[in-house]
């Protein structure tokens, strides 16, 4: 018989997963508002700072929303999003994942065509070696491989030469990595984004801003689509 090392709990997970479980059961709704902050922490028996992290955690992760002077709430499930009650859950995720992508099409066009403008040749070959490494991966079958294609979107982001999108870019593969690692396994799409990275890359090297803000946000679009119909 073997037993396993308990993890320790941190109080701000345990009422992310009271609430989790609210919402799963519909005891908590889209668009209901949660009980005042100083009331739940009385209710709950912990600190007001344990539960803003809490809130800060759920917040990020596309399930409540806070408006300024009016509390937080069970966010809305936006109309693209699943309609099934049982899969609250999963619509909720998926109403996040697609709003990502939508502020992704913005921000990340305008990224790569900074790029294109600015690029050196060293910051052409840091990208193109992301490429290589991600063909590489493509033969090895991996699923669960991630780390090249974030190496590739940072290389862009890096090739902008402002850091601001660089951080913007690391926080925002982060709350898609998950989401990213389900679409790798979606036959033919690995092959399918590889030749849409190649063509990205090769708009970079032309230094030709407005391809290079066209072939990416035909990446987006892909990946957007590929993920709306997961």
């Amino acid at each position: 018989m073997e037993f396993k090392e308990i993890a320790p709990v941190r109080l701000y997970e345990s009422v992310i997963g009271q609430i989790m479980e609210l919402i799963k059961n519909n005891e908590l709704k889209p668009g209901d508002k949660i009980l005042p902050e100083r009331e739940l922490a009385e209710k709950l028996s912990i600190s007001r700072g344990s539960l803003r992290e809490a809130f800060r955690v759920l917040e990020s992760r596309g399930f409540i929303k806070s408006k300024p002077g009016g509390g937080r709430y069970i966010r809305e499930i936006r109309k693209n999003g699943l309609n099934d009650t049982e899969n609250i859950i999963l619509s909720l995720e998926k109403s996040s994942i697609l709003e990502l992508l939508e502020a992704r099409e913005i921000f990340e066009v305008k990224i790569v065509e900074l790029a294109a403008q600015r690029a050196t040749l060293e910051d052409i070959e840091i990208i193109e070696e992301a490429l290589n490494k991600m063909n590489q991966e493509e033969k090895l079958k991996d699923d669960k491989k991630t780390e090249s294609d974030t190496e590739f979107h940072l290389a862009i982001s890096g090739a902008s030469h402002n850091f601001v999108f660089v951080n913007i870019m690391k926080l925002h593969l982060d709350l898609l990595k998950e989401t990213r690692e389900k679409t790798q396994q979606i036959p033919g799409r690995r092959e399918e984004r590889w030749r849409e990275h190649q063509a990205i890359l090769q708009t970079i090297k032309e230094h030709d801003t407005k391809k290079a803000g066209e072939a990416m946000l035909k990446h987006l679009r892909n990946v957007r689509e590929v993920l709306a119909n997961i």
